[in-house]
Parts: structure tokens; sequence; C-alpha cells
């Protein structure tokens, strides 16, 4: 078995991860609190633990390790054949938890808190504590991906599922793509199984508890076939319906148009009709925000032609271009043991300038 350790509290990544499915250890869950064997409250210790460890590929003697259990304890508790009694050794994974996600809550220190992240985070939080739908619109490069992902990592190991939409899909594949997501399996071995048992096996995988993240579904209204967008549109409504949980969809203002104006309308009103949130961010970064990533990398606020350049860019490529063009301009400082000013980001940003040019 091939191992590495990462730079992340000494956790073990090994390619031979926990072979028991997503839908298979909720059901074992909802068996045993029905039986009076444990709690809701145990249960989700439980999921949380088998949900962390296949988020880090980990294997289960790794797993117990980081827990600091026995690796046949853990499986046993896994497929609900634990007969010593669940309390005791479920306190431990209720301990190993609250560390967990005590560490998880601390800032990313790469990660800026905008004003487009706290509007993202309230909206992905509304809709996992209410179970309802939402769609979040935004241009290409104003951080939507950035934040969606930053709101899973915060909110994770069995709340967040996140999935990103693949471009010029079939039904089938985006169902596959789905399954694994949800800890069904690998791309390739849910294959065996027929796409009616895939859809059940997810909703089975996915409770009310739960907050379901879409990003980049504009992709399935732009370059999926017409009767594939609508399939996608009508599963995910499915999906809400059977499980109660919360759904959030992150497109472009283009899957803005083409969802609420296209061929498949009429989908999107039945999601809207489930009380949905619409969230439409602006186009570009506000000034507040422009400021505040300039003091992310202990830069005054710009002033005159680097403001105007940090306009016209911001029109033209986004936040996200900005951003990197702040992290080449400190990479040049570092290597010159010299502070980041502006006249170092003028310098990149004219040099990009004229490389764009081809001169």
């Amino acid at each position: 078995m091939k191992e590495e350790y990462t730079n992340n509290d000494n956790i073990v990544k090994s390619e031979n991860h926990i072979n028991i499915s997503g839908d298979t250890i909720r059901q074992s869950m909802n068996g045993l609190i029905a039986l009076g064997e444990i709690t809701e409250e145990e249960a989700g210790h439980i999921l949380w633990t088998y949900a962390w460890a296949q988020t880090n590929n980990l294997s289960m003697s790794n797993t117990a390790r980081a827990i600091g259990i026995d690796p046949s304890t853990l499986g046993r508790l896994f497929s609900a054949t634990y007969s010593a009694g669940y309390s005791n050794v479920v306190a431990k994974l209720a301990k190993f938890r609250k560390l967990t996600e005590a560490r998880s809550s601390r800032k990313n220190i790469g990660f800026i808190e905008t004003s487009v992240w706290r509007k993202i985070d309230a909206v992905c939080t509304n809709a996992l504590h209410e179970q309802m739908p939402a769609f979040i619109y935004g241009s290409s490069q104003i951080g939507k991906t950035t934040c969606l992902l930053e709101f899973a990592r915060r909110n994770n190991h069995g709340t967040t599922k996140y999935f990103r939409m693949p471009a010029a899909c079939t039904f089938g594949y985006f169902v596959r793509s789905l399954a694994s997501a949800c800890f069904l399996g690998t791309l390739h071995t849910v294959q065996k199984y027929s796409l009616d048992r895939l859809r059940d096996r997810i909703c089975d995988s996915i409770d009310h508890k739960n907050l379901l993240i879409i990003d980049e579904f504009h992709q399935a209204m732009v370059t999926c076939q017409p009767y594939t967008a609508g399939k996608i549109v009508e599963f995910i409504r499915e999906v809400y319906d059977r499980t109660h949980c919360g759904v959030v969809l992150s497109a472009t203002k283009v899957g803005e148009k083409e969802l609420e104006q296209g061929v498949n309308a009429g989908l999107y009103d039945q999601l809207r009709r489930r009380g949905m949130v619409k969230l439409v961010l602006p186009d570009t970064a506000t000034l507040p925000d422009v400021k505040k990533i300039a003091s992310h990398f202990d830069l005054e606020p710009p002033e005159g032609e680097v403001l105007e350049a940090i306009r016209q860019m911001l029109k033209t490529s986004g936040t996200g271009m900005y951003i990197k063009y702040l992290q080449a301009a400190h990479s040049m400082s570092a290597k010159k043991e010299q502070p980041l000013t502006w006249d170092t980001f003028a310098q990149v940003y004219n040099g990009m300038l004229e490389l764009a040019k081809g001169h």
C-alpha cells in the first residue's frame, strides 16, 4: 500500500480508501437508530468521520490511527456490526470531530473575505439550515468558485457536498460524476449500476442536514443538449424533493438567461416555487473590496493611475486577475528582498500589457 504524509497534522493519505459507499453507511446508521442502538447525534458523528476519511482519501487503518482507535473497531462501526456498545467509542469520534472542526474553522490565510464572500456565505448558510434551493449568478472571475470552495472547506465532512458541473456531458455522465462526489464509488466503478439505481443511491446518500453545491451550472444550460439540460435540472429537483437538502446552483449570467428564459424555463419555475433564493453578484469588485485585497498584501489603498488600471483590469479580466497580478508582484518583491509596493505592481501590469501586444 502506497502512503504519504501530508503537511497537515501528519495525516497519512492512502491509495486504498474505505470501501463502503455513502448510501450504505447512511442506511446502516438509520437501522441502528430505529433499533435504539445509537442516537441521531451519535449517528451524525459516525457519518461525519466516514465523510472526513473519504474526503481525505484515507484508509480504514489510517483513519483509525488519526482518531486513536483500533481499525477493526472503526470498520465495525461503519458496518453497524459493533457489539460492545456504541456510546464509548462514538464519544472518541465526537472528540476527534470537535478538534478537527475547530482547526477547519480557522481562517484560510490565503483567502480574503470580500463582500462577495459575505453574500455567498449568507446564501449557502440559509440554504443549508432552511433546506431551500438557491441560485447564485455572477460574472466569470468575480470569485464565485473560490468562495464556494471556502464554504465547503468550513462546512465539510458530511455536511456540504461540492460538485463542479462537467461541460458538454451526457445525462449519464452527470449522474455518474455526482454519484462519485457522493462517495458511491469512483467514476469507473459506478458504471456497473444502472442510471435508475444510481439516482436512488444518490438520494439515499443525502439527507436534510446536507447542502449540495453545484458549481459552474451554466455548463449544463450552455454546453449540453437542451434535452440533457432539462433532465439534469429535473433530477436536481428530484434530489431536493426526496431528500429535503439545501441546494445551491452557481452559474454565470449567461446561465441565468438560459435557465430562466430558455427552453427549460418551466423546470426553473418549479424550483422557484419551492422558495428559491436568488443572488445576483456585481459585475466587478467594489472599491472597498479592492482596498481590502490590497490590505491583504500589506499595501495602502491604490490611487491615481494604479487605481484606474485596476478598475480596467476588473472590467476585462475580473477579481481573480487582480489577485494574480498582486501575487506576481509579491513574488518579484520577495526575490529582491524588498517590500511590495504599487510601483512593483505597475511593473508587472505593464509587463503583461507588453506581452499581450506581442512585443
